[in-house]
């Protein structure tokens, strides 16, 4: 607007000093000074335009690189959507696998149970296998009826997941710093109290049903092992495989492959047999084992009833703990047909790659003569009884590296 006004009071001037500078009509100076603000007002907007236009061809610029980078982003957004994508596709498939496969052990298990309930007699009629009160009754001749728990109590206990896991220190010697635990399951009652394995074995026995509980409770500690595993992924495992597992054809086979359904595990969790098991397992037992061993599981040896052993032999065979009583150590290395004396046992075990743990200290006394031995680990209720687990975060890796989990 202020532009516009200098170009009429520049025409007003033209108008009026034109004719007296140049002797022109006022007609003419009038029509020159028209044309000079005409001329002027297209001049500016010719001005105005060219402005304009390259300020839009800057706006454009800037919105062109804009979409440009938005492409960009857009494309990363497509390509980190389509990766996620396949992540969980892939996690989805992974679980999948791994409860279709922990489904059909815990189907078998369960239906193993169920036959065990209702069985058919000579006659071909149904009758119930005993529960509390014949069972209780046939016990009672053992003095074991007021602590025994029914088959029923057992059976609702196991198939509604009452499983608790009890963690007992293993420490650093001298040190005593926690370094690993032994974990027991228990069962619990409906009411919450714990089912201790003195109560329920004897029925279990009575009903034929101690093979089917053992594969069952090992089933369960491994569920809840791969739920530590989850949180916390630096802490060891060791689960108890009795005899009665290892021996089932119908169940064992079947927990291999769901232990290779599971071989992210293989570095966190170590299988535990007696030495009796070991002693006695045949070449179906070893290949296996074998299995496991070429997914990364190891294997440890505890209960032994001497140490007669071949730790060449245990090491080729993935075994890299051995439990040995503190009291064999210190007195009775020659009871136990020792190949070597207490002073040696530990060098040699570690030159195959094998831990030694002393068990069942009770008394400072043992502690002081374990050290004399140079001994890595002790456990025992010297250190610690065993204790309700409080869940994953309690193995933490820096204070807890190890963790075991027995199942019977």
């Amino acid at each position: 607007m202020l532009i516009t006004g200098s170009y009429a009071i520049i025409c007003i001037l033209l108008v009026i000093l034109l004719p007296v500078i140049t002797g022109i009509s006022g007609f003419v100076s009038t029509a020159l000074g028209m044309n000079a603000f005409l001329l002027c007002g297209l001049i500016h907007s010719r001005m105005d335009a060219q402005h304009e236009a390259r300020s839009m061809n800057r706006r454009l610029s800037g919105l062109i690189k804009g979409q440009k980078a938005l492409l960009l982003d857009i494309e990363q957004a497509r390509r980190e959507t389509n990766h996620l994508t396949e992540m969980f596709d892939a996690l989805d498939l992974k679980s999948n696998k791994e409860i279709v496969n922990e489904m059909r052990v815990l189907e078998g298990l369960l239906h193993r149970l169920a036959e065990k309930r209702v069985t058919s007699d000579v006659t071909g009629q149904t009758s119930i296998v005993p529960v509390a009160g014949n069972l209780q009754a046939q016990n009672s001749r053992n003095g074991n009826s007021k602590n025994e728990i029914s088959l029923l109590a057992l059976n609702e206990a196991l198939e509604e997941n009452r499983i608790d896991l009890y963690l007992q220190p293993i420490v650093s010697l001298p040190q005593r710093k926690i370094r690993s635990y032994e974990g027991y399951s228990r069962l619990r009652n409906i009411d919450g109290t714990l089912i201790e394995p003195g109560q329920y074995i004897g029925v279990a026995e009575a009903a034929g049903i101690v093979s089917t509980i053992d594969n069952f409770l090992l089933l369960r500690c491994v569920q809840l092992v791969r739920r530590l595993h989850s949180r916390n992924r630096g802490v060891k495992i060791f689960c108890n495989i009795s005899a009665h597992s290892l021996r089932d054809q119908g169940f064992f086979p079947q927990f291999v492959d769901f232990m290779e359904q599971n071989k992210d595990l293989a570095g966190s969790m170590i299988f535990e047999f007696s030495q009796a098991t070991v002693e006695e397992n045949t070449a179906l037992e070893w290949r296996q084992l074998g299995r496991l061993a070429r997914q990364g599981y190891r294997f440890s040896m505890d209960n032994l009833n001497h140490l007669d052993i071949d730790l060449e032999e245990l090491s080729g065979r993935h075994f890299a703990y051995i439990k040995v009583p503190a009291s064999t150590l210190l007195t009775g290395m020659k009871q136990a047909r020792s190949r070597f004396l207490s002073s040696e046992i530990k060098l040699a075990m570690r030159r195959f790659g094998i831990d030694l743990i002393a068990e069942k200290i009770e008394e400072e006394a043992t502690v002081v003569g374990l050290l004399e031995y140079e001994l890595d680990f002790g456990q025992g209720y010297l250190f610690g009884e065993p204790r309700r687990s409080r869940g994953p975060e309690e193995l933490q890796v820096a204070t807890v590296p190890e963790a075991k989990i027995a199942a019977n």
